[in-house]
């Protein structure tokens, strides 16, 4: 069912007649907390053209990471100029890498009449592709899992224009996803997997490029 909600989707952006219609261009930085994930920095591009002069579609790549590093001082000494020189070593490194791709429908709609402000909501559909990385150096264990699934995500705030062909914009987002990896099969035929609820809320600030894109 999900699938098929996202490749309706695909199939509505590519027949719409707003295909040839201007395009647009939003880079845009922030920052989510997912809930079996440690909270971390967002960075995405989204692409699309308007269908009129309050709605769009577009296609929304982003990337989030977050890592975590343990190290310990295990010795410390002071050089004859009064330096104090401190000799660390690594114990752990966790790096996890979340990669969200969403075909959306955005609106945005001015607060007033030739009002410089204006509303904006966006909704998408996707799939979200998770890496975890981990590096154990003390029992000299190296693990790389791979979590993929369905995820979507609604987002509302507001932008303000900043030159004929720029608009500055904050958002409140929510994504929803549960990604999985490991599916198989036991002795007594149930269907087992390992999964992570990624869902969470978080924000964003960026700048849209009316007229630069593809």
């Amino acid at each position: 069912m999900k699938k098929t909600l996202l490749v309706s989707l695909l199939i509505f952006l590519f027949v719409s007649p707003s295909f040839a219609r201007a395009p647009f261009t939003e880079f845009k930085v922030g920052y989510l907390s997912p809930n079996d994930a440690k909270a971390g920095y967002l960075f995405g591009i989204n692409l699309g053209r308007m269908i009129d002069e309050s709605l769009s579609w577009s296609f929304d790549f982003n990337y989030f990471q977050k890592g975590y590093k343990k190290t310990t001082t295990v010795n410390k000494y002071k050089t004859p100029g009064g330096l104090e020189i401190e000799q660390v070593q690594r114990e752990m490194e966790f790096t996890t890498r979340i990669i969200p791709l969403f075909a959306k429908l955005n609106y945005e709609h001015p607060i007033g009449y030739k009002s410089p402000f204006y509303l904006r909501a966006s909704a998408g559909l996707g799939w979200e592709l998770l890496w975890n990385k981990e590096d154990n150096y003390v029992d000299d264990v190296h693990k790389t899992r791979f979590f993929h699934g369905f995820g979507w995500q609604g987002s509302a705030g507001f932008g303000m224009e900043i030159s004929s062909s720029a608009n500055f914009f904050v958002d409140a987002i929510y994504n929803g996803s549960t990604v999985k990896r490991n599916k198989k099969t036991t002795e007594l035929g149930l269907p087992t997997w390992e999964e992570l609820d990624i869902s969470g809320f978080g924000f964003r600030v960026g700048v849209s490029i009316v007229g630069f894109g593809w």
